[in-house]
């Protein structure tokens, strides 16, 4: 008796466990410190990523923000992992949310991507980015990254600076790392409603507040609209079938819906 007694409290433990699972998380490295982060590197060149502060490789607003360097006293070429060092539970509402930057408009040939493990050993690139043309330091690109084929698991989420080099790449910085849900946004506060959906044309958006700015993001953190709303709506006619998030600014808050474009 006293055997079945330990292995069913044993069990409703490991169950409290399962059950308290996280699924959010916000990281803005300001303490400058990699608490809740582990980083490999995985080229072998002694160079990582590190948090810096400094106008050219630091985080947003001149706080304190990841950084994996292209050249250091010569050039690199980079493959550097840094992810989550505990796993958290994604839903079918995860998104995760972040603003990155280069460290040098000159060279910024910069290529980072998106990776996600079940066992902490064993990574998978599902979204990546290959810069094009540089922002400049004192604008960051903002990404949603959608986690919703992998809801039910338990993950870990992270970054990979690789596929590019010192000769015209300097480094990559990230900032304000977010896992999401969009259905954790403070709805309850706001009477809101985005409709129709399915939209073939014109958005509609429903609220008392004043909505400030509309932003619309392909899954893959592409921006495809952004701007002020007004009573007649948003024309997203020109947009390609498929799933989009809609980011509202409203009183305060922002509030993300997930559409279909017919």
């Amino acid at each position: 008796m006293k055997r079945i007694l330990l292995t069913t409290l044993c069990l409703l433990g490991l169950l409290t466990i399962v059950n308290a699972q996280e699924t959010t998380f916000s990281f803005n490295f300001n303490n400058n410190t990699f608490d809740g982060w582990t980083g490999i590197d995985a080229d072998g060149d002694g160079h990582t990523w590190e948090l810096h502060n400094t106008t050219t490789s630091g985080g947003m607003d001149g706080t304190y923000g990841l950084y994996s360097s292209c050249y250091n006293a010569g050039e690199l070429t980079p493959d550097n992992y840094i992810f989550t060092s505990e796993t958290y539970l994604i839903t079918e509402n995860s998104q995760l949310h972040f603003f990155h930057c280069q460290s040098d408009i000159i060279y910024f040939n910069e290529n980072f991507g998106v990776i996600v493990s079940e066992d902490g050993i064993n990574f998978l690139e599902i979204w990546s980015k290959k810069y094009t043309e540089p922002y400049p330091n004192d604008k960051w690109g903002e990404e949603f990254v959608d986690l919703s084929e992998y809801a039910g698991k338990n993950m870990y989420i992270g970054f990979r600076h690789h596929n590019c080099s010192g000769v015209d790449a300097n480094g990559i910085r990230i900032d304000n790392v977010e896992l999401i849900s969009v259905e954790s946004v403070a709805e309850n506060e706001i009477s809101f409603n985005v409709y129709p959906n399915p939209v073939e044309n014109q958005l509609l958006i429903e609220t008392e507040k004043e909505i400030t700015n509309i932003t619309i993001f392909t899954v893959n953190g592409v921006m495809m609209y952004e701007g002020k709303y007004n009573e007649e709506g948003v024309d997203i006619s020109g947009l390609n079938a498929g799933v989009y998030f809609v980011k509202v600014a409203i009183d305060n808050h922002e509030i993300i819906e997930k559409i279909i474009k017919k």
